[in-house]
C-alpha cells in the first residue's frame, strides 16, 4: 500500500477512534448503551469524499480502528476483535457502495435518498452481523436487544456526520460571494432560539414542569432546528443538525428531558431518542436536498436568463413578451440599451399599439391579433414607432406565438432590431 493510503488508513483510524470515545462519553450511565455511534459516521463520511480506489484505505484504517475498539472496550479476543473490525468494513463497505451509486451529488433529492438508504442498509447490514458475533462471543445476551442497540446508534452517526462531510467536499474560503449577513443573522437567532427551547424541553425537571404533555413537546424545538438548515444551507444546516441532535442525545441520556418520563423498560429512553434523532436527520437532509435543488434551479435559471439578455443585447436585438389574454408586456433586460429607457413605461400591447404610428398601426394590431388567436404562426413586419426620449424610429419585428399544454396560445414573443440594421456579431 503506497505511503499516501497508510497515511489516509491511519488518520481514518485515529478520527473513528476519537468519535468513539465521544460516543461513549454520551452512554446512558443506568445502562452504558451507547445512544449514537459516531465513529461510523467517520467512516461513513470518508467513503461519501474519497475516491472508490481509496476505499481499501479507508476501510483497512476503520477496520483496525473498531478491532482496537472491541478488544479494548468489549474485552474481545484476537479472533473477536477482528471479526468486530469486519463487521465494521463489510457494513459500511455496502452502505458506501449504495449512497454512491450512480456518483449522483448527495445534494440532491436523488443522491440524498440512496445516502439515507445506504445509511439505513449499512445499519441493518451491521446489526445483523453483529448479531452473530455476539451469539459466538456472548451467547447469553438478548440478541433482539443488541441488534436494536446497534442498528439504531449506528444510523444515527451515519445520518448526522455523513451530510456534514459531503456539504463541506470542496469547501475552500472566500472573501466575497458568501451569505448575506441578514440570512446569516436569521439562521443564527432561530439557533439560539432552538438551543433555548431544547434547554427547556429537555430539562431535569420536565416531568414536573410540563407533566403528560412533556413527550409532545420534545417536537417543539425542531421546526426551529429545520428553519436553521434552511436558513444557513447545507454546510450550516449539516453542523446545526449535528449540534443540536447531540445536544437533545446528551440530555436524553442524562436522565433528563420528556423522553425519561415514563420509562416501560431499561433504556426505553435512549432508544426513544434514537428513532427521534433519526426521523428528524432524515427530514433535515431531505429539506436541504429539496432546498439546494430549488436553490441550483433558481441560479440556473437565472444565469441562462443573463446569458440570453447579453445575447440579445450583442446582436442589437430587444425581446418582449405579451400575454396573449391581457397583452401585458414583459420586455427583456437589454430592450433599454436598443429602444430607450422610456420602453419600460409600455407595460402592454395596447400602449405599444399607441406609439406606433397611424399609418401602420392597423395592420400591426391585426398581425398581432392574428398571431395571439392562433390563426398565424408567426409574422414579419416593419413599421414606425415614436419613443419618447428616442424619437422616431424604424422597428424590425418578428412574432410567434407561444402555445400551452392545451394547444392554445399563451403567449406572444417578439424580436425587434432597428430596420436597415443588420445584427452585429459578437
Amino acid at each position: 500500500m503506497p505511503m499516501q493510503q497508510i497515511r489516509l488508513a491511519a488518520i481514518v483510524a485515529v478520527l473513528v477512534l476519537a468519535a468513539g470515545v465521544v460516543s461513549r462519553s454520551l452512554a446512558q450511565a443506568s445502562t452504558e448503551a451507547v445512544p449514537v455511534w459516531l465513529g461510523s459516521g467517520v467512516t461513513f463520511a470518508a467513503l461519501l469524499v474519497c475516491a472508490r480506489w481509496s476505499w481499501p484505505a479507508v476501510l483497512a484504517g476503520a477496520g483496525l480502528a473498531l478491532a482496537g475498539w472491541g478488544m479494548a472496550t468489549h474485552a474481545l479476543p484476537l479472533r473477536g476483535a477482528v471479526a468486530f473490525g469486519l463487521i465494521e468494513v463489510i457494513s459500511l463497505g455496502t452502505a458506501g457502495w449504495i449512497a454512491t451509486y450512480g456518483r449522483r451529488d448527495p445534494q440532491s433529492p436523488p443522491g440524498a435518498t440512496l445516502l439515507i438508504a445506504g445509511a439505513l442498509a449499512g445499519s441493518a447490514l451491521g446489526a445483523s452481523l453483529a448479531v452473530e458475533l455476539w451469539r459466538w462471543q456472548r451467547p447469553g445476551l438478548d440478541l433482539p436487544v443488541e441488534w436494536r442497540a446497534w442498528a439504531f446508534s449506528t444510523a444515527a452517526g451515519l445520518l448526522l456526520v455523513g451530510p456534514l462531510a459531503v456539504a463541506f467536499r470542496g469547501f475552500r474560503v472566500r472573501r466575497s460571494g458568501g451569505m448575506p449577513m441578514q440570512q446569516f443573522a436569521a439562521g443564527g437567532l432561530a439557533f439560539v432560539v432552538f438551543i433555548v427551547a431544547v434547554l427547556a424541553v429537555f430539562s431535569d425537571n420536565a416531568a414536573q414542569r410540563f407533566g403528560g404533555l412533556a413527550p409532545t413537546l420534545a417536537y417543539v424545538p425542531m421546526p426551529l432546528l429545520l428553519a436553521t438548515a434552511l436558513l444557513w444551507g447545507p454546510r450550516g444546516g449539516a453542523i446545526a443538525t449535528l449540534l443540536g441532535c447531540l445536544l437533545i442525545i446528551h440530555r436524553t441520556a442524562a436522565g433528563a428531558g420528556p423522553f425519561n418520563v415514563i420509562e416501560g423498560f431499561p433504556g426505553e429512553a435512549v432508544v426513544e431518542v434514537q428513532g427521534f434523532v433519526i426521523v428528524w436527520a432524515l427530514v433535515m437532509l431531505l429539506g436541504r436536498a429539496l432546498s439546494e435543488g430549488r436553490r441550483t434551479a433558481l441560479e440556473e435559471a437565472r444565469a441562462w436568463r443573463l446569458r440570453y439578455a447579453r445575447t440579445l443585447q450583442a446582436v442589437g436585438v430587444a425581446s418582449v413578451e405579451y400575454d396573449a389574454v391581457t397583452g401585458r408586456a414583459t420586455w427583456s433586460e437589454g430592450a433599454a440599451a436598443l429602444l430607450g429607457d422610456t420602453i419600460r413605461d409600455v407595460n402592454s400591447v395596447d400602449e405599444w399599439l399607441d406609439r406606433i404610428d397611424a399609418t401602420d398601426r392597423g395592420l400591426v394590431q391585426a398581425t398581432w391579433s392574428a398571431v395571439a388567436r392562433g390563426d398565424a404562426p408567426d409574422s414579419v413586419q416593419e413599421y414606425a414607432v415614436t419613443l419618447p426620449g428616442s424619437g422616431r424610429l424604424r422597428v424590425h419585428e418578428r412574432l410567434a406565438g407561444i402555445r400551452g399544454a392545451d394547444g392554445k396560445v399563451e403567449q406572444v414573443a417578439a424580436l425587434l432590431r432597428r430596420a436597415g440594421a443588420e445584427p452585429a456579431h459578437a
